[in-house]
Order: C-alpha cells, then sequence, then structure tokens
C-alpha cells in the first residue's frame, strides 16, 4: 500500500476499495495538482459503516458524478452525501448513443455487440481486444466526459467521479484529466494502472482458476490492461498534434481556457 503522502494512495474505506484522489501528481511547469480536490472512485452503495459514511463525508464533496448506466446505478444506488449534488451520466456508449449497460439487463445487448463486431471483422474476437477498440472510442464525443470538464471549469469541487469499479470509465476520466493538467503521460498511465494494485485481492481471486496463458487477456476483467489504458489516450495523438489540440477541439479548451484551468488546479 503506497504511502498517504503518495500521489495515487488509496483512501481506505470498510466497504470498497480502489478510491482515491488525483492530488500530488507533478504537472505543467512543475507545479502539482491541489489535494482534496478531485477524487475518482466505485460505486458508493457499499460505504454503509459509520466509519465509512463519516470518511466520506469528510471529503465535503460539492459534485458528486456517476459515469455508470441507468441499469447499473438502479441495481446498487449511490447513497446521499450530505451537500453533493448528484448527476449520473454513462461513460459508456453504443455507436447510436446508447449507454452501455453493464448490469444484468444489459448483458444481451452486449452480447448483440459483440456478434455484430464479430460480424464486421469476419472472425470470432477475443473481448479483450473488442473493448481495446471501445476504449479507443470513449474519449471522443462523450457527454460524460464534457459534462466532467464543465463541471471542472466552474470549479465545481470538491468533486468525486466514479463507475461501478473504479477502473474502466472512471481511469479513462482521471487520464484525461491528469493529461489536461499536464501531468506526464507516464504518470497519467500510471495512475491508471494503480488499480491493479488496490483491486489485487479481487483480481487475484478471479484468476485463481484461469488458464495461465490467457492472464493478460482476462485482466481487465477485474483490474486494468496497460496496453488498453494507453491505447484509449495514445489515440488523441494519433487524431490531433498534441493533447492540447485534443483538448481545445474536444472541450473548447483554448489556450487561455487550459492556462485558467491549470492555475485553479495546480499548485
Amino acid at each position: 500500500m503506497l504511502p498517504v503522502t503518495t500521489p495515487g494512495a488509496e483512501i481506505v474505506f470498510e466497504g470498497t476499495c480502489n478510491f482515491r484522489e488525483l492530488g500530488g501528481y507533478r504537472a505543467a511547469n512543475g507545479r502539482h495538482v491541489r489535494r482534496g480536490l478531485l477524487y475518482r472512485g466505485c460505486s458508493l452503495d457499499t460505504l454503509q459503516s459509520p466509519a465509512d459514511r463519516t470518511k466520506l463525508e469528510s471529503l465535503h464533496l460539492r459534485e458528486i458524478l456517476d459515469l455508470r448506466s441507468a441499469g447499473e446505478a438502479a441495481r446498487q444506488p449511490d447513497a446521499a452525501v450530505s451537500g453533493a449534488h448528484y448527476q449520473r451520466i454513462c461513460g459508456m456508449r453504443y455507436a447510436d448513443g446508447s449507454e452501455m449497460d453493464f448490469s444484468p439487463a444489459g448483458i444481451q445487448r452486449i452480447a448483440a455487440e459483440k456478434a455484430a463486431y464479430e460480424a464486421k471483422a469476419g472472425h470470432p474476437v477475443h473481448d479483450f481486444y473488442w473493448f481495446t477498440d471501445l476504449y479507443k472510442q470513449m474519449p471522443f464525443g462523450n457527454p460524460a466526459y464534457h459534462e466532467l470538464f464543465r463541471l471542472l471549469e466552474e470549479h465545481r469541487v470538491p468533486l468525486l467521479f466514479h463507475c461501478t469499479c473504479g477502473k474502466d470509465r472512471t481511469g479513462i476520466a482521471a487520464m484525461l484529466v491528469l493529461l489536461a493538467l499536464g501531468v506526464s503521460r507516464e504518470d497519467a498511465i500510471a495512475d491508471y494502472m494503480l488499480t491493479n494494485v488496490y483491486r489485487k485481492a479481487i483480481i487475484d481471486k478471479f484468476m485463481q482458476d484461469k488458464p495461465a496463458d490467457q492472464y493478460d487477456l482476462l485482466l481487465p476483467v477485474e483490474g486494468v490492461s496497460e496496453s488498453m489504458g494507453a491505447g484509449s489516450i495514445d489515440v488523441l495523438l494519433e487524431k490531433y498534434p498534441s493533447y492540447e489540440a485534443y483538448f481545445e477541439a474536444e472541450y473548447g479548451l483554448t489556450t487561455a481556457r487550459l492556462a485558467a484551468l491549470r492555475d485553479f488546479y495546480l499548485e
């Protein structure tokens, strides 16, 4: 476990894992991301103990952005947090704009979409490669991420963004926020990969009866893959000459607006 002063250190709760903040990372012009403003996590329904409730309330959250589908949120609704405005905007969508629902009710649609992807490819495709492609689409035209950056510009902090496990929709969102603040690609990916540290027990239990030669392909079921995470942000530089050009085109963060964002969130 990382020391609490280390960037990316877990905020330990009794009922969940992989809850942390983005503060402390070295960013643009030698500055660092301010602490106590930006949090990333997973669904809040498991935070039921008095100690967990007290710790969550102590963050003084102003905004909670839930990146889950309606089905996921209905099945595991977030507990209300005093003083925090809650909204839900799904962070993964199909080509037609509808939500990708990872609840049991959405599995049939996911299977159908996977079958259509394989039909187009002309051969069976492992879920790993399908999701690798899906993750490369997430940074573009994503209403959840657009709302996240709106909240950032309006200084609606302290802010928590989360999904079900806090690893994929949340992990890519966190990398985008860090890159916007001038954190290096390497540190942004390192933050993404910390999921495998904090979910190690869950990953190990899932993997214990799986073939060893399938480890890398199955890891993203309960953890994260470096190649998938890196691919989701490296694709930005395939479309734009720089991350800054992407943020201007996608979120309207002109040079002046990006500088203002960094001035607020860095110290």
